[in-house]
């Protein structure tokens, strides 16, 4: 079994509870402690819930707390060693307590299973990555920042039962917004951020009859809107037969109710679970 609760997510911070049949995990913390810890409450956790944080990238968005959340809480952090070592020389400093993920293969990390695949974003070793719960087999996929879709990404995500997947921009919106040129250019350029459209393709790549649910991600606040990115992915779904309408997006300010599959194709689908926010 796997639960995900988005604790939030978008330019603002990133961060995501995964629950497992032996522990939990969270994937980033973009977040300063004070916040992490209401993000926890509203959504009827506590951080001691957690075993360890695994962080994609070192972008204060996804990092910002993991070194204070880390000596608050005890959380071990794992991350590729380029992500670990860029941590150390920024502001918010490196954790205390560390574990560098081997360049490939599988880590067990909380009763997960942790696959990385290195995806293009200007960080220095952005990742996006698949947990699969050691006992049940269901598998989430998260991909949360990617300028472009490497070759190696749709076969990475295959047989996923969650997949929580980067839906940046609008890119109509992004073209006429407010943003400096330059920065557009960062945002819609090959080591930037997916598009509605490029997430939408990517996730009907991805669609099986096992897959329960689609989480979009990362949705800016100016350059799109809720309705614009669950239409183009609801779309794309559709092309690709897929016959389930479990798409939510993650807003930036508040926990997404939790999604729990239990994994398995014949299983009973994700489930929405209401937290009364």
């Amino acid at each position: 079994m796997i639960t995900v609760t988005m604790l939030g997510s978008g330019s603002r911070g990133n961060a995501i509870l995964v629950d497992g049949s032996e522990g939990s995990l969270l994937v980033d913390a973009g977040f300063g402690v004070r916040t992490l810890a209401k993000r926890f409450e509203a959504a009827q956790r506590v951080p001691d819930d957690v075993g360890a944080l695994l962080l994609t990238h070192e972008h204060i968005d996804h990092a910002c707390g993991a070194a204070a959340a880390s000596d608050r809480w005890s959380w071990t952090v794992h991350a590729s060693a380029p992500t670990l070592a860029a941590l150390a020389v920024q502001a918010s400093g490196a954790p205390g307590l560390t574990v560098a993920l081997a360049p490939s293969g599988t880590a067990q990390v909380c009763g997960f299973g942790v696959e990385h695949l290195p995806v293009p974003h200007d960080a220095v070793d952005c990742r996006a990555v698949v947990l699969t719960d050691m006992q049940s087999g269901a598998r989430v996929g998260i991909v949360l920042d990617a300028g472009h879709v490497p070759e190696e990404l749709p076969a990475f995500l295959d047989r996923l039962d969650v997949l929580v997947l980067e839906s940046n921009h609008d890119s109509a919106l992004l073209s006429n917004g407010p943003y400096p040129w330059p920065l557009k250019q960062r945002i819609s350029g090959g080591q930037g951020h997916l598009s509605n459209a490029e997430a939408a393709q990517l996730a009907a790549t991805c669609a099986h009859r096992g897959l329960r649910s689609v989480v979009l991600a990362h949705l800016s606040e100016t350059n799109n809107t809720p309705a614009l990115a669950l239409s183009a992915m609801r779309e794309a779904l559709r092309k690709a037969n897929w016959k389930r309408d479990s798409v939510t997006a993650a807003p930036q300010r508040l926990p997404l109710s939790p999604i729990r599959t239990d994994g398995g194709v014949g299983r009973p689908a994700a489930t929405q679970l209401g937290l009364g926010l």
